[in-house]
């Protein structure tokens, strides 16, 4: 016991030449490596060789790799498929699983191949092949999108300053007529047997789905703002404003340095808008809205979209006026005369070049000044009005071309900016 305890003792040595925790030992840094060093090519010791593949997965993977370098990219694909199921828990499954995603890509079958790529993220989080891989999953994407929405191709365009990836060869125009689209595509239910290149249901979902592995994946990557910025507008193209407000927010507060940034306010705003219900139901959408089209004016001086925001903020402050006049609207069915006055007082001072402002001084004019006990607010208010009604004022900026602008539940607009639907 006496000697196992001595030599415990010696092995907590503190000298440096002696001991299994000494000093020099615990504070020796020579074979700490970092992520970039472990992942050079050929820089493994023996020791690190074995535990990462061994020469027979080696063998087979670099086979592999010669069918596909010759153009036989089905053989190829099935060479890597066994060999990342077989060495999956090793550097040579990950490279496998990668190539199986290039092999099916190579082969236009963009279903399988995204199908590789989602599985090679799964499997390895911080993969070596994040880039190539997210390229691929992009081209696909576009490519799916582009045949969903072909009015749209203009849209769908990657303007991050990356070079674009290699897309598949567009059809010739007059091959595929608009009104005899493929109803595979057009309805999503319908099962797709018949082109490879595309999933069998849902192409448009899938393509989506391959834009959110990018920015899940690689967030800080080349193509992060693309993937979010193709995903808004594709909302948007939908009407689905909900969605496209959340994306255009998410590169708003995380992307900054994006070239889609001032898009992401002015469209943004738009969806905001767009996603208003009305005056009788919650107003921060409308509120969120003036406040990106006011950031729009400040922070973008030079935007060709400047004059469209202002007419924008323009049918704001009119939706807004509605708000106020709800509330006129709302007192008067429950009979409150105190609430009908102060709601008319708030709508002629806040909004006094709309008709809702001479609606209210209408009706705060009958209302019996008896009502009105215990609020010298509002007699002061009445005794500081003119005995003429003013004319209603005309908005500050023209608006060109004139349109009227559609209110929510009331008609008394005053003609004003064009629907935001054109921006």
């Amino acid at each position: 016991m006496c000697a196992v305890l001595v030599c415990g003792c010696q092995s907590l040595s503190s000298d440096g030449e002696s001991g299994m925790f000494s000093a020099s030992r615990l504070l020796d840094i020579s074979r700490i490596r970092g992520p970039l060093e472990r992942t050079f090519p050929g820089e493994e010791s023996p020791l690190e060789l074995g535990k990462k593949y061994s020469p027979e997965a080696k063998r087979q993977v670099d086979l592999a790799q010669a069918r596909f370098d010759s153009g036989d990219y089905k053989a190829a694909a099935k060479m890597f498929r066994s060999a990342a199921k077989k060495y999956k828990d090793s550097s040579i499954g990950e490279e496998a699983q990668y190539r199986l995603g290039e092999s099916w890509y190579s082969l236009g079958e963009y279903p399988k191949a995204q199908d590789a790529f989602d599985q090679l993220f799964a499997d390895y989080p911080s993969t070596r092949y994040v880039e190539p891989a997210t390229r691929r999953l992009f081209a696909i994407a576009r490519h799916w999108l582009e045949i969903a929405e072909p009015v749209a191709k203009t849209e769908i365009r990657q303007v991050s300053g990356e070079p674009a990836e290699e897309e598949p060869a567009e059809e010739e125009p007059g091959d595929k007529p608009a009104g005899t689209r493929d109803p595979t595509i057009r309805l999503r239910i319908l099962p797709n047997f018949h082109d490879s290149s595309r999933p069998v249901f849902d192409t448009q979902g899938r393509a989506l789905q391959s834009l959110k592995t990018i920015w899940l994946n690689d967030p800080t990557g080349p193509l992060a703002d693309d993937a979010l910025m193709l995903t808004a507008t594709y909302y948007q193209r939908r009407e689905n404003f909900v969605e496209a407000d959340r994306y255009f927010k998410i590169l708003r507060e995380e992307y900054p340095n994006s070239p889609h940034f001032e898009k992401a306010f002015v469209l943004g705003s738009h969806v905001k808008l767009m996603s208003y219900q009305g005056a009788y139901y919650e107003g921060r959408d409308l509120e969120t809205a003036q406040k990106l089209k006011e950031q729009s004016l400040h922070l973008f001086p030079n935007s060709p979209d400047r004059q469209q925001v202002r007419q924008d903020l323009q049918r704001v402050y009119l939706l807004q006026a509605e708000r106020a006049w709800s509330s006129v609207e709302y007192y008067q069915k429950k009979g409150r005369p105190r609430a009908i006055a102060i709601a008319c007082m708030t709508v002629m001072r806040e909004f006094p070049d709309t008709k809702f402002a001479g609606d209210a001084r209408r009706i705060l004019q009958t209302i019996d000044r008896t009502e009105l006990r215990g609020l010298p607010e509002v007699d002061d208010f009445l005794n500081s009005l003119p005995a003429s009604e003013p004319e209603t004022e005309k908005p500050a900026e023209p608006v060109s071309p004139p349109r009227r602008v559609k209110s929510v539940s009331d008609s008394r607009a005053e003609p004003g900016p064009s629907d935001p639907r054109q921006l």
